[in-house]
């Protein structure tokens, strides 16, 4: 539910991102920090002021702690679906700068910034709801969206190993690459991506799965596709 042109009703490419931080802000442990916690790190060769905010952070990546989350790619990658399926967002504040989601105060407490039906404040301009062209249609969509792909992440294919234990199909995408020339003679590093036959009365949609596969894979990965011989 995303555009690149920052404008209608749906999530902005900036504002899908903040989602992602906010999410990774809010495990247990933390994969990030909040925004709060990098400007009490900032020295006072880090201070900064943007349009009179605070951006101030550390410039030096060497002054963070590592996080101590240990989860794998996977695993997060099943409970950004379940956190936000399950969020009531229209009653919340998604604050990246405390780093976790807020009971929405009342609306002049807000100094400025303008709720809606999902409220995602910037993290350095607290006045901008980043998230303030959504709708609550879009809001809607992108929650069943987030339910629909939770309860996909929980079924037998997102689990699926090989018989070796080692992830199957897209997974492997997710996983760090490979060091050298690890794959066939040549040099190709296969991933299988197994779709269901076209039999039956499922011939045109099967044909548009695939050809949505296929634009991921291509034109946004940037991987080469061939069909099985």
């Amino acid at each position: 539910a995303g555009n690149r042109a920052g404008g209608g009703p749906l999530l902005t490419n900036y504002a899908l991102t903040l989602l992602v931080v906010l999410f990774l802000q809010s495990r247990s442990p933390p994969v990030l920090p909040s925004v709060r916690h990098l400007h009490h790190l900032a020295g006072p060769q880090d201070r900064a002021q943007v349009g009179g905010w605070d951006c101030s952070f550390p410039r030096d990546a060497a002054e963070l702690e590592p996080s101590g989350n240990s989860q794998s790619t996977v695993s997060l990658l099943a409970e950004f679906f379940s956190y936000f399926g399950t969020l009531d967002l229209g009653g919340l504040l998604l604050s990246p700068l405390e780093g976790r989601a807020l009971p929405r105060p009342s609306p002049e407490t807000l100094g400025g910034l303008r709720p809606g039906p999902l409220t995602l404040q910037d993290p350095f301009e607290l006045s901008h709801n980043v998230a303030a062209n959504v709708t609550p249609r879009t809001v809607s969509r992108f929650v069943r969206c987030c339910r629909d792909a939770a309860r996909l992440c929980r079924g037998p294919e997102f689990q699926q190993k090989s018989r070796r234990g080692r992830p199957w199909g897209v997974m492997r995408l997710l996983q760090p690459g490979p060091t050298g020339n690890s794959g066939n003679s040549e040099g190709k590093f296969l991933i299988p991506v197994p779709l269901p036959s076209p039999g039956g009365s499922g011939g045109i949609q099967h044909r548009e799965v695939c050809a949505a596969v296929g634009f991921v894979l291509r034109d946004v990965l940037g991987c080469g596709c061939e069909p099985e011989g």
